[in-house]
């Protein structure tokens, strides 16, 4: 059976497709399916080669259980791998929790989540609040399949985001924390510096850089106690109908069917900034506040990490890029020339200009450096087999911030916004040691992907002693961790 994700730029066509009920269900499928390779789909977010499957695909819904530790010591809840987090949110606030951190949609499943590092802004990666993963995988010594429990160590670190590579995830035990509200409010910036300045005062918002109007609008947002603002309801109601509905409405007219660009600069220059009401504080349950729903229209992303010190360089770059795409005469600041002559990108650059107009803001989010091995978010220090993290001594702290192109072509027009992609992640992984997100476009070449993470061969170290076989492995995850006896065994 065909199954195409979320964004149609990918189909799964695995040879056996399963849904089972429950964890000894599982278990029944590891045993009879032997020697083949298993892998987990969950609401299929992601735009990325993680989702391929050849032999065997597992789609977990019904193991979405939710079971909740309210005491004091813990606040924790265990979560089926399969539950989606805006259920998991609905639990939770029966009990006074919510999750300390949550994405910038609900759709996507727990352990999908934490599987690519999923994030809000402001605060660390959900996979960072994880404190326990229950997986079902094969024994190493008897070949059965068992459920093992991690909960410590190196291993948790790399179970956090695994990007499915350790075995079938079966349930995630995470921090909670009481409910709480947040204040948001959108303003307009001229400049980038106005923007981070406001984060001391507004440590949870996100901003957008309005493509060709170059100038940034921000949503600040804060944790408060005030109480629910009066006129909340008629804020979702201006905030889903205006930005959720309206604004994508355009841009898919704009972007598929118009297609001129001068329509599309037109949009950004002079309609869309017209639709943001700023100054208008509004107060609300964090998990309302804090997600949107952009969800509703199929797209594609691509999503870059870099640290707070190169964000205004990467941004200018970013910035000079998109104009190069859009107008075929339009120079590159002397500077970038010289860099990408120096990384060999220059010839690149040149079979994009005037071949894509960008139709989307730009979202920059803000996210914590992460306790894990191989999320956007890991700090910079390496990890050794022996080690403690609770021993941070030397690690580089310094905040991570993603910037998030987003496109809305149809699927056949999506070529340009694809070359568009490997040429910003290939130069600015090399210029500013950027990051791409592992779910979404992850064109970058194996060699180029390890040297960004300094913990990577560690994390490639506990796949092959998890799975020395290569069974939860797909070709891409296989040609990031390569094991030793993964092709003998499977008599290859």
């Amino acid at each position: 059976m065909s199954t195409p994700n979320f964004g149609r730029n990918i189909t799964l066509n695995p040879a056996s497709h399963f849904t089972p009920k429950d964890e000894e269900e599982v278990l029944a499928i590891l045993r009879q399916h032997r020697g083949k390779r298993i892998r987990c789909i969950g609401r299929l977010h992601s735009w990325s080669q993680i989702l391929e499957c050849e032999d065997i695909l597992l789609d977990l819904r019904h193991l979405k259980q939710v079971q909740i530790d309210a005491s004091q010591e813990r606040r924790v809840a265990t979560v089926g791998s399969g539950c989606q987090i805006k259920h998991l949110l609905a639990q939770l606030k029966q009990s006074d929790l919510t999750l300390p951190s949550v994405g910038f949609i609900t759709e996507q499943t727990i352990a999908g989540a934490i599987s690519t590092g999923t994030h809000g802004s402001g605060r660390h990666s959900l996979s960072h609040y994880v404190t326990g993963i229950r997986i079902a995988k094969y024994d190493t010594v008897t070949g059965d399949a068992v459920i093992e429990e991690v909960t410590d160590g190196d291993e948790l670190l790399a179970a956090r985001c695994s990007l499915g590579c350790l075995g079938i995830i079966l349930a995630v035990t995470i921090e909670c924390r009481p409910t709480y509200r947040v204040e948001e409010h959108f303003q307009r910036h001229d400049n980038l510096t106005s923007v981070l300045a406001a984060e001391t005062d507004f440590p949870l918002q996100q901003f957008y850089l309005v493509p060709w109007l170059w100038t940034y609008v921000a949503q600040h947002r804060k944790e408060t106690a005030a109480p629910r603002s009066s006129l909340l309801l008629v804020y979702q109601w201006y905030r889903f109908i205006v930005f959720d509905l309206s604004m994508h409405v355009l841009v898919l007219l704009a972007s598929r069917l118009i297609r001129f660009h001068r329509c599309i600069r037109f949009l950004f220059r002079r309609i869309i900034p017209r639709f943001v009401i700023c100054n208008w504080r509004v107060t609300g349950d964090s998990s309302q506040q804090l997600v949107m729903e952009h969800e509703r229209f199929r797209h594609v992303e691509i999503e870059l990490f870099v640290q707070r010190n190169h964000l205004p360089a990467a941004l200018e770059f970013l910035r000079s890029t998109l104009d190069a795409a859009e107008q075929s005469s339009e120079p590159l600041k002397s500077n970038y020339r010289m860099q990408l002559v120096e990384i060999g990108g220059e010839g690149s650059l040149s079979e994009l200009r005037g071949t894509y107009c960008h139709h989307y803001p730009i979202c920059v989010r803000r996210i914590l450096p992460d306790e894990t091995l191989i999320s956007m978010a890991c700090g910079l220090t390496p990890i050794s087999s022996d080690s403690n993290w609770a021993n941070k001594d030397g690690l580089v702290d310094e905040d991570w911030y993603s910037i998030t192109l987003t496109n809305y072509h149809s699927k056949t027009d999506l070529a340009a916004f694809e070359r568009l992609s490997n040429f910003l992640a290939n130069s600015m992984s090399k210029l500013f040691a950027a990051r791409p997100h592992w779910g979404k476009l992850c064109p970058l070449p194996v060699d180029q992907l390890r040297t960004l993470y300094p913990n990577f061969e560690r994390f490639a170290a506990i796949c092959t002693a998890s799975d020395p076989n290569g069974f939860f492995a797909n070709s891409w995850t296989e040609s990031l961790f390569p094991r030793p006896l993964s092709r003998r065994a499977r008599g290859e």
